[in-house]
C-alpha cells in the first residue's frame, strides 16, 4: 500500500510538470481593460493546448485558448485570449457581479496557493467583464459564490473572439509566504457548443472545478500584502412603518480584518449589520418536519468553509445567530472570528455577543472548528459550540470527524469516506448523540454513494440544525451515464436510483423513499428531460395538520408517483426548468407541478417567473397550495444593479416585495438602498401591513 501511494504521487507530480509556468516579475503592470495590448503580455509565459471535458473526452479544444501570466510584488495578472471562429455566436448576457453565467461564454481561473488539492479560489469573467469569485474544494461541484474579495476584471470582444483580464491582489488570498510554487488551472465554457475545456484538469471523473490535476506556477517568492489590515466602517439608516407606527433610526458599525499571517485572518465586528442581505426565498412547508433556510449574510459566509463539519445534521448553522426562531432580526453587539490555516492545521473560531431581544437575555455564543491534514488528501477534525442564541438555556455540542479521500485510487478514479460523531448537552433535553458515515465513488460514468447515521432522540445542537430525531437513516445512490459520442443529438443517457429509509430507534418504520430515474436524456445543446417513478411508505404515529383544517390520519401511507421534468439551455434568451408528478399523496391523490421561466433579452436585464403548485384530494378534504415568485434584474453597467423580488403564497395569503439597489463606487466601496413591502390579502384586496426602507454605505480602507 505504501508503494502504491508513493507511485501514484510520483505519477501525479510527473503529470504536473507538463503544465508549469515560471511567472516573471514586472515593473509596469497592465491596465485592466480586457484589451491585452500592454507590453508586459508580450514576454509573459503562455498556457495553451486546452482539451475538452465535454462533449469530447480529452480531445483538443475546438476553439483555441491562450493564457498569459505575470506579476509584480503585490498583484497577480492573468490575460485570457479566447479565439472564436464565429465571433457573432459568442454569448454574453450577464453583467451583474456573482450572477449565474451558465448561459454565457466564460473563462475561469483556479488558484491553489498551497498545492494541496484541498481548497482554493475561483475567479471568473465573461466577454463583457462580469465579475464572479468563489471558493472551491473537492466536495463541491460548483464554486461557493458567497465569498467576496477585492480584485479587478474586464472583458472585450473583437473580430478574433473575446479576451479577459484579471488583477488579483495577493492580500486577497491566503498563502504560505515561504512557498515559491502555487497550483493553478484555467477553464473555458463555450455556450453555443456546450463545450468545457481545461488546461490541465481534463478528467471527467472529477468536477468541473476540481483542484487535483492543477498545473503549477513558479517564482512566487517575495510577495507583499502590506500590513494586512482592512477596516470596513458603515453607516445605515432604517425607516419602518408597521401596525400604525413609524420608526426612524440611524447607526454605524465596522468590521476590522487583520491578516495575522498571509493564511490566517482575524476579524473584529462591532454593531454588525446585514441591511443589504437578500430576502429569503419563501417556502410552503407541507411536511411534518422543519425546513432549513440558508445563510445569506456576508459576515457569516466569509470563512464559512472553515466551520464545515462532516455530513448529517448540521453541527453549526450560523443562521441561528442574530435571527429569532421566526426570522426576526436581533441586534448583534459585536464579535470576533479567526479563520485560516497554520501549516496542516485548519482553524475556525467565532464568538458573538448578542443583545437583549424580547424575553431573551443578552448572550455570548461560541463555535470552534479545527482540522488536521493527514496522508495526501485526507483530514481529521473536531468541532464544539457553546450557547443557545434563541433561548435562555445552556447548551453545548462536541463533534469529531474523519474525511478520507483518494483521487488516484483506481485508474484515475476517486473514492471518499467520511465518519463522524457528535454529542450535545442541553438544559432541557439532556444528553444526546449522533454518529454515522458515508462512502462515495464519485466518478464518470458510474457514481455511487452509501450512507448511514443514527440521530438520538435528545440530540439538540442549539447552534446547528436537525430535522429528525430518534431515527436510523440508511441511504444509497447509484447513477450510470452512457456516453453516446456518435450521436448528433444526445450527450448522455442516464439511469439512476436513490433510496432513503428512516427507522425509529425504538423499532418500526418512520418513512422510506425510492426514486427511480427511468430515463434521463442530456442533449448536446444543453437541454435535458427525465422520467421517474417514486414510491415508498410514510408512517404517522400521530395525525398532523398539513394545511389549516385538513389533517393527515395516523397510519401507514403507502404511495407511488410518476414524474417528468425537463430544462432548456440557458444559452437562449428564453429558457425554462419545469417538472410535474401525479399519484398517491398520503391517503389520497395529488398533482404537483413547479418550475420557472426566464427571459434574458440582454446583459442589462432579466425577468424570471417561478411557481410551485400542489392540488391534493384527500378523504379529510381537498386543498391546493400555490407559491409564486416574480424576479426582475436590471444592470445598466457593472457598477449599478437593481433586483426586485415579489413572492406570494395562498396559504399565508401574504405578498412580499423586496427591492434592492446596489451601486459600487469602486471595489470595496458600496451603497445599498433596500425597500421591503408586506401585503396581506383580505377578500379581493391586498392591504399593507409593513413598509421598510434601508440605506447603507460601506467603505473599505486598506493599510
Amino acid at each position: 500500500m505504501a508503494f502504491y501511494f508513493c507511485l501514484t504521487s510520483t505519477l501525479k507530480g510527473a503529470i504536473d510538470e507538463r503544465f508549469e509556468l515560471n511567472i516573471p516579475l514586472i515593473s509596469n503592470p497592465p491596465i485592466v481593460d480586457g484589451k491585452l495590448n500592454d507590453d508586459c503580455w508580450r514576454d509573459a509565459p503562455v498556457a495553451k493546448g486546452f482539451r475538452q471535458r465535454t462533449p469530447g473526452d480529452g480531445i483538443p479544444e475546438s476553439e483555441r485558448t491562450e493564457v498569459r501570466i505575470c506579476r509584480d510584488d503585490r498583484t497577480l495578472y492573468i490575460a485570457a485570449r479566447c479565439y472564436d471562429s464565429n465571433p457573432e455566436g459568442i454569448r454574453a448576457s450577464v453583467l451583474q457581479r456573482d450572477f449565474p453565467v451558465r448561459g454565457d461564454d466564460y473563462f475561469f481561473v483556479l488558484i491553489d496557493p498551497y498545492l494541496r488539492g484541498r481548497e482554493g479560489y475561483y475567479f471568473r469573467t465573461n466577454p463583457v467583464g462580469a465579475k464572479g469569485e468563489g471558493l472551491v474544494n473537492p466536495s463541491l461541484t460548483k464554486p461557493r459564490m458567497d465569498w467576496d474579495t477585492l480584485w479587478e476584471t474586464a472583458g472585450s470582444r473583437d473580430e478574433l473572439g473575446w479576451s479577459g483580464e484579471f488583477a488579483i491582489p495577493f492580500r486577497s488570498l491566503s498563502f504560505d509566504p515561504e512557498a515559491v510554487e502555487w497550483g493553478i488551472d484555467f477553464g473555458r465554457w463555450i455556450a453555443r457548443k456546450q463545450e468545457r475545456t481545461r488546461w490541465a484538469g481534463v478528467s471527467r471523473n472529477r468536477s468541473w472545478i476540481s483542484l487535483e490535476e492543477n498545473g503549477r506556477i513558479t517564482g512566487m517568492q517575495g510577495l507583499q500584502v502590506g500590513t494586512g489590515v482592512d477596516w470596513l466602517p458603515y453607516v445605515t439608516s432604517r425607516w419602518i412603518k408597521e401596525a400604525g407606527k413609524e420608526e426612524l433610526e440611524a447607526e454605524g458599525g465596522f468590521d476590522l480584518f487583520y491578516k495575522i499571517t498571509p493564511n490566517l485572518t482575524a476579524t473584529l465586528t462591532y454593531n454588525t449589520d446585514f441591511a443589504e442581505t437578500e430576502v429569503d426565498n419563501r417556502r410552503v412547508n407541507l411536511t411534518r418536519f422543519p425546513i432549513m433556510y440558508p445563510e445569506k449574510r456576508d459576515f457569516f459566509l466569509e470563512g464559512s468553509q472553515n466551520f464545515a463539519f462532516a455530513t448529517g445534521p448540521l453541527a453549526f448553522h450560523s443562521r441561528r445567530i442574530g435571527l429569532s426562531s421566526d426570522g426576526q432580526r436581533m441586534n448583534i453587539v459585536g464579535g470576533a472570528k479567526i479563520t485560516g490555516r497554520q501549516g496542516r492545521l485548519g482553524i475556525g473560531m467565532l464568538g458573538m455577543h448578542l443583545d437583549n431581544f424580547g424575553t431573551l437575555d443578552s448572550e455570548e455564543v461560541f463555535v470552534g472548528r479545527f482540522t488536521y491534514d493527514i496522508f495526501e488528501e485526507s483530514k481529521v477534525g473536531a468541532i464544539f459550540t457553546h450557547g443557545d442564541p434563541q433561548a435562555n438555556l445552556d447548551n453545548r455540542m462536541t463533534g469529531f470527524d474523519i474525511n478520507l479521500r483518494k483521487t488516484e485510487w483506481l485508474e484515475g478514479r476517486s473514492i471518499t469516506a467520511h465518519g463522524f460523531y457528535m454529542t450535545s448537552e442541553d438544559q432541557v433535553r439532556g444528553n444526546g448523540e449522533v454518529y454515522g458515515g458515508r462512502i462515495a465513488f464519485p466518478n464518470y460514468p458510474f457514481y455511487a454513494t452509501l450512507r448511514w447515521k443514527r440521530i438520538g432522540e435528545d440530540f439538540e445542537p442549539a447552534m446547528g440544525f436537525v430535522a429528525r430525531r430518534g431515527v436510523d437513516n440508511y441511504g444509497a445512490f447509484a447513477q450510470y451515464a452512457f456516453d453516446v459520442p456518435e450521436s448528433l443529438l444526445f450527450r448522455d443517457i442516464i439511469f439512476a436510483i436513490e433510496s432513503s429509509r428512516y427507522d425509529l430507534i425504538g423499532g418500526g418504520l418512520q418513512s422510506e423513499t425510492h426514486d427511480l430515474t427511468l430515463l434521463r436524456l442530456d442533449t448536446l445543446a444543453g437541454d435535458s428531460i427525465s422520467f421517474s417513478h417514486k414510491f415508498g411508505e410514510e408512517v404517522l404515529d400521530d395525525p398532523f395538520e398539513i394545511v389549516d383544517g385538513i389533517k393527515i390520519p395516523a397510519k401507514a401511507h403507502v404511495w407511488g408517483r410518476w414524474g417528468v421534468k425537463g430544462s432548456t439551455s440557458a444559452k437562449r434568451n428564453l429558457f425554462t426548468g419545469i417538472g410535474a408528478s401525479l399519484g398517491d399523496y398520503y391517503d389520497g391523490e395529488a398533482f404537483i407541478a413547479g418550475g420557472d421561466l426566464t427571459w434574458r433579452p440582454s446583459m442589462h436585464g432579466e425577468i424570471k417567473l417561478g411557481a410551485r403548485f400542489t392540488d391534493a384530494q384527500l378523504p379529510s378534504g381537498d386543498f391546493n397550495s400555490l407559491m409564486t415568485t416574480l424576479a426582475l434584474r436590471v444592470t445598466p453597467n457593472a457598477k449599478l444593479s437593481y433586483n426586485s423580488l415579489a413572492q406570494y403564497d395562498n396559504q399565508s395569503e401574504d405578498l412580499g416585495l423586496n427591492h434592492r439597489l446596489r451601486y459600487i463606487l469602486k471595489p470595496g466601496r458600496d451603497f445599498f438602498l433596500v425597500y421591503n413591502q408586506g401585503y396581506r390579502r383580505t377578500g379581493s384586496r391586498f392591504e399593507s401591513f409593513k413598509d421598510e426602507a434601508i440605506t447603507k454605505l460601506g467603505w473599505t480602507f486598506q493599510f
